[in-house]
């Protein structure tokens, strides 16, 4: 698989994945000319695309997604309390040969590609995170989470890569001009992952197999690369890994990075 996230942050996620065969994105929170422009720049024909996974009905992971839809012949994976969501806001969707529900837990053949979508805690009427697997890899991909419960970790152990997210830096939020009920939304089970939270949760989760993490959704007001990477090895070194074996790279809200072969 090749992966490569064409932004990530609070004003467009959008991640493109290849198995050679089949042509996926998750998420289309930027603009059609936007996610072009993205596209054009790692050599990616996103007219291309087969599918589309959408995680959440949150602007920032749908903006561009009605016109996509248009524009292409992709097909729109999401879940049922989500399509009736987007439905407001996507007339696309009125047409069901473009839909496909899928069930956290259940799997989906896109493809070549096998999809399960998990259930993942935050504020939006039914958030998932994707694993997909093709070709003998395994990508987990799990953003815009506040909360991870230990007794998940089975379903994410030892991929060959992951879309994680950290999002904020405790101390430069709580030291920001943001209000005090934003700072607690963000801080909360049902809003984002401080660095510290998903340094934790991936050093329990990376393996042997594990090649790439990359830090997914990551504020531009309350974090910096800086911050992130820093955490990430003082949490791995305290649990005895070394950040190093892992090519931990953080994800840009204007910039794609990839592909990242897997």
């Amino acid at each position: 698989m090749k992966i490569t996230v064409l932004g990530s942050g609070s004003k467009g996620n959008a991640t493109h994945i290849d198995t050679g065969e089949t042509r996926l994105l998750i998420d289309a929170g930027f603009s059609y000319r936007q996610l072009k422009r993205r596209s054009a720049i790692k050599g990616i024909d996103i007219d291309a695309v087969d599918a589309v996974l959408v995680t959440h009905e949150h602007r920032d992971h749908v903006y561009g997604l009605d016109m996509l839809l248009r524009r292409t012949r992709a097909t729109l994976y999401a879940t049922a309390p989500t399509r009736t969501c987007l439905q407001r806001q996507c007339t696309t969707l009125n047409d069901p040969m473009r839909f496909i529900d899928i069930r956290p837990g259940v799997a989906s053949l896109v493809g070549d590609a096998t999809v399960w979508s998990r259930e993942v805690s935050h504020d939006a009427v039914n958030t998932v995170g994707f694993v997909i697997e093709a070709k003998g890899r395994r990508l987990v991909y799990l953003t815009d989470i506040g909360f991870l419960p230990s007794a998940d970790y089975v379903h994410y152990e030892n991929a060959d890569m992951y879309v994680f997210e950290a999002n904020y830096d405790a101390a430069l939020l709580f030291s920001s001009d943001r209000p005090y009920h934003l700072k607690r939304r963000i801080d909360s089970v049902k809003g984002h992952m401080s660095n510290h939270d998903s340094a934790y949760h991936m050093s329990r989760l990376v393996g042997e197999k594990t090649k790439c993490v990359v830090l997914a959704h990551p504020s531009e007001e309350c974090n910096t690369p800086r911050h992130a990477l820093k955490t990430y090895e003082d949490v791995f070194t305290a649990y005895g890994l070394r950040i190093e074996d892992y090519r931990v790279v953080v994800a840009l809200q204007h910039d794609p990075i990839g592909p990242i072969d897997v």
